[in-house]
């Protein structure tokens, strides 16, 4: 089974009103043998959700 690695990016933002926050985001690819398999399309959504064990998630691809 294909893996991917998590990258991690933090940044300071300005909001409007002129306050700063820290912010974080948390990218993954989808491998592409799993793109083709479940014939991703731009604009595809996928929905993450918890499973049933502690260190397992599910995943719903709604095109």
């Amino acid at each position: 089974m294909p893996s991917t690695t998590v990258q991690v990016t933090e940044s300071e933002v300005t909001t409007a009103d002129g306050e700063t926050r820290q912010t974080k985001q948390y990218r993954i690819t989808v491998p592409k043998q799993m793109a083709e398999f479940f014939d991703l399309s731009q604009g595809d959504e996928i929905e993450w959700s918890a499973g049933s064990a502690s260190n397992k998630i599910e995943l719903t691809v709604n095109d």
